[in-house]
């Protein structure tokens, strides 16, 4: 092991279990390690010291690095195994045919265009203009997680009115596809105040026989499909781009999801939906 010989047997196992555990988990009054912590934490435990080169170099060759972390969120619903499971009957249910399941969200468009890192010049930097004064749309989506159709709307607010607007919409094109032979329509949605609104409500009633409202666990952005067709739209269209008005931002969104529906199996795979 050239430089390692001191970092083996019981010491390794105690380094490895160590860095695998957060500190505080372990007790310690610190969040991260550092090599210099492992080194006084593995003498504290009756190993020989070592210097902190040696912890750094071993713990290379047992494959670790220093990276940064992702941001990861728990869902706090008391619900949530109960409604995962619903979510995969219907998932299930939708693959034999006994009902069309679509995963709704709401899109922000916003004429500021966003940030994506892209291919630039070393020693150079890529500028993106900014408009003088923001404006804003909000865009109002659904995708077949079997078909991989999408339906849109565009309104100028994200409200009751604009998602009852959508489903109007929405229930007028489906109900008159060819997918459709009188079965429950599933609409996934998240727990946004305008999904379960007074006015909403309301307006769902006269398609009570029809369709189904499931709401999605409480803060649970990765169970709803339709994020990840938002996030490749922003990749493709609003980011790192600035239309010269907000006509020309909805244009583009409208072009993009109606080629889109020119290729459902290629929605399938951005949405994770093609086993």
């Amino acid at each position: 092991m050239g430089g390692l010989p001191k970092v083996n047997g019981r010491c390794r196992a105690a380094l490895q279990k160590l860095v695998e555990r957060e500190p505080r988990q372990s007790g310690y009054p610190f969040s991260s390690w550092t090599c210099a912590d492992l080194v006084r934490e593995l003498a504290r435990k009756g190993f020989e010291v070592v210097s902190r080169e040696t912890i750094r170099v071993h713990l290379h060759t047992l494959g670790y690095r220093v990276l940064r972390p992702v941001l990861s969120i728990a869902s706090p619903d008391p619900d949530y195994h109960r409604k995962v499971k619903q979510l995969e009957r219907y998932k299930k249910q939708a693959k034999n045919g006994e009902v069309l399941l679509y995963f709704e969200d709401e899109l922000d468009l916003n004429l500021l265009p966003g940030i994506l890192r892209c291919w630039t010049l070393r020693g150079s930097q890529r500028k993106v203009m900014t408009p003088g004064l923001n404006v804003k749309r909000y865009g109002f989506g659904a995708v077949n997680y079997i078909s991989g159709q999408t339906l849109h709307r565009i309104e100028e607010h994200k409200n009751s009115s604009g998602f009852c607007a959508f489903i109007k919409q929405f229930m007028q094109t489906v109900t008159q596809s060819a997918d459709y032979h009188g079965q429950k329509i599933v609409m996934v949605v998240d727990n946004f105040r305008i999904h379960h609104s007074k006015k909403t409500l309301a307006f769902l009633e006269q398609y009570a026989d029809q369709l189904i409202l499931f709401a999605l666990p409480t803060y649970s952005p990765w169970l709803n499909a339709i994020e990840l067709l938002w996030k490749h739209l922003r990749r493709k269209v609003t980011h790192n781009h600035l239309f010269q008005n907000i006509v020309q931002l909805v244009q583009a969104v409208h072009t993009f999801l109606e080629a889109l529906n020119q290729t459902p199996d290629l929605t399938l795979s951005i949405i994770g939906a093609t086993d």
